[in-house]
């Protein structure tokens, strides 16, 4: 049985779309215009809802300079439109300009200098100990900023951490895969066959699978408030998957309270 066709505006491009039901997932494009899947209009959906109290197309909503905003790996078809309407600048982890979110030494001039950060598909990646990633995010946020966050997270409570003693690590190709081959602190060497890449070998090595509830706590130990996960479905905009589970979620940085 067929379960019939949606109808939409793209929040991204802006252009009228129909797509399947079925081909309604969240990595599948379903845009023909701009090519934007459903994550990444879910991810739209949630910074316009944070910053403006309502999902809005990209097109529609305001210029607004004075909100500072920054992205990590952001696509390359809304970075150029964030940039448009905000003081927004994308990063990346290899190559400029770069951004280390687990860097313990987190630049000065980033504390807080951004009123909105997006970080979509990146958690996953970053290296171990992750804590250390959150509390760069809240670092980096303005009192009152919020963070727009996408990870593949599974309905259980428990993370669970591929390379839990993560130190001093090399990827080794044998035949046609990977070995990843760690040094721990204590001098203990360790090999890991079987690897998840997302996309290709090196930074896109999947180090973890979050757990929801563990991946809410890990917010408010960095010190977020208003954690909210995106539930509830945009059909406007083509925001929809059957899966209850890798949902956008936001949070917030408190106001100052003086």
């Amino acid at each position: 049985m067929n379960p019939g066709t949606l109808a939409f505006r793209c929040n991204i491009c802006g252009g009228d779309c129909q797509t399947d039901l079925t081909n309604l997932k969240r990595e599948t494009i379903s845009c023909d215009i701009c090519g934007s899947t459903t994550r990444r209009r879910a991810v739209i959906r949630a910074l316009t809802a944070e910053l403006f109290g309502e999902s809005l197309a990209l097109p529609d909503i305001p210029e607004r300079r004075d909100l500072k905003g920054l992205g990590m790996t952001d696509w390359k078809d809304y970075a150029p439109k964030l940039a448009e309407k905000f003081d927004y600048q994308n990063t990346f982890y290899h190559k400029e300009p770069k951004l280390d979110i687990s860097d313990a030494k987190l630049a000065r001039n980033l504390i807080d200098s951004s009123d909105f950060i997006i970080s979509s598909d990146v958690f996953e990646h970053v290296v171990p100990p992750i804590s250390r990633a959150f509390e760069n995010v809240w670092r980096i946020l303005r009192p009152g900023g919020v963070f727009i966050l996408t990870v593949p997270y599974a309905p259980a409570p428990k993370t669970i951490e591929h390379f839990p003693d993560l130190n001093d690590f090399t990827l080794i190709k044998k035949d046609s895969s990977y070995i990843l081959r760690n040094v721990t602190e204590s001098g203990a060497v360790q090999e890991f066959e079987q690897l998840v890449f997302h996309g290709g070998p090196g930074s896109v090595l999947e180090m973890r699978v979050f757990g929801e509830e563990d991946l809410l706590q890990h917010l408010r130990d960095a010190g977020f408030e208003d954690t909210k996960v995106y539930r509830a479905p945009d059909f406007l905009h083509g925001v929809w998957w059957p899966e209850p589970w890798s949902l956008p979620i936001s949070a917030r940085k408190p106001a100052d309270r003086s």
